[in-house]
């Protein structure tokens, strides 16, 4: 019987712990996410202000945040 109940217990308990989601990284990586949408907007702002919009190059920002989206998704986060 207490060997039933052992394994009841892990069984019932071994989802809730796999499907956890650290909620602190999510956290960052959305920070991440909005400082780089940010950056790039100001980076745009002043170039166009100067009339170089031609120099501007957004791939940096767009490789950051697909690589934070991707992240962001692979973890389990919600809420963009």
């Amino acid at each position: 019987m207490k060997k039933f109940l052992i394994s009841l217990l892990a069984v019932i308990a071994l989802p809730t712990t796999a499907n956890a989601t650290n909620y602190v990284e999510c956290e960052a990586i959305y920070s991440l996410i909005s400082r780089t949408q940010r950056q790039r907007d100001a980076e745009w702002d002043l170039k166009y202000d100067l009339g170089k919009l031609g120099e501007f190059d957004e791939t940096p920002y767009n490789e950051v945040k697909e690589r934070a989206l991707k992240d962001y998704k692979k973890r389990g986060c919600y809420g963009l």
